[in-house]
């Protein structure tokens, strides 16, 4: 079947006008590495462009250079006006989770993963243990979110607390410390 799908590609032209050719795949350094030799192409500027200074030029391949009548460059946009500020607005800097980016791939690889794929038991076992970890998280986080929008400081610092998160605790307490001094600065 997958030989059948390869040969159809390999049969079928690609869409574009130059094609690489493969050379050879070795492993080296632990990866594989592929060498394609690619057809000469010529490099063309728009007249009127610095092709250093100024992109995009047109890439020509095997015919000449576009006469200046077919080619108008459009003159550039200067903007005088500054954008508006933007508005002042206080973000928490929360963590995206619990689990290491390395953990977080073994959960999207192998925690749902069906029986044809390559987890070794172990590793499923593993990603199952992190997601539920990961899950109870996410509830406190959302517990402690509903809370701060309801102006409960104290309830959310106590129910990161007691989810037995205490960085995310401190998180929330400094948020909340950090609005009651805005507020305060507010009145003066």
């Amino acid at each position: 079947m997958i030989s059948l799908i390869l040969a159809a590609m390999i049969a079928a032209p690609a869409p574009q006008a130059v094609q690489a050719t493969l050379q050879s795949c070795a492993m080296e350094g632990g990866r594989w590495v592929c060498r394609y030799a690619v057809p000469d192409i010529e490099i063309v500027p728009l007249p009127g462009d610095n092709i250093v200074a100024d992109a995009p030029a047109a890439v020509l391949i095997g015919g000449d250079a576009p006469s200046a009548t077919e080619v108008v460059p459009a003159a550039p946009e200067v903007s005088t006006t500054p954008p508006p500020p933007a508005p002042e607005r206080r973000t928490i800097n929360l963590d995206a989770g619990i689990l290491t980016e390395r953990e977080a791939r073994l959960v999207a690889r192998c925690a749902d993963a069906p029986w044809y794929a390559i987890c070794l038991p172990d590793d499923r076992r593993a990603a199952r243990t992190l997601k539920e970890k990961q899950d109870a998280f996410e509830v406190v986080r959302r517990t402690v979110t509903s809370r701060l929008a309801e102006d409960d400081c104290d309830g959310a610092v106590k129910a990161a607390l007691d989810g037995g998160y205490l960085d995310f605790a401190g998180q929330v307490r400094a948020f909340c410390q950090g609005d009651a001094a805005s507020a305060a600065a507010g009145e003066d």
